[in-house]
């Protein structure tokens, strides 16, 4: 399980782990879940079971100001 300090290290990729995106958002991975599961928050991909979200995506979700 990474550390507190890895998910915000750097967001030099424009595509985060749900951690990086948690940090990002200020928000808990437990949030981030939640919304994915009942279709809120913001967009994110998938590949098999990795999840990425785009800074975009996380970027639009907050300018919207919306859960």
């Amino acid at each position: 399980m990474p550390n507190c300090n890895e998910a915000a290290v750097s967001f030099s990729s424009p595509w985060m782990t749900t951690d990086q995106a948690a940090a990002y958002l200020s928000v808990s991975n437990g949030t981030l879940r939640n919304w994915r599961s009942v279709g809120a928050g913001p967009h994110y991909k998938t590949v098999g079971r990795i999840v990425r979200y785009h800074r975009d995506d996380l970027d639009a979700f907050m300018m919207a100001g919306a859960a």
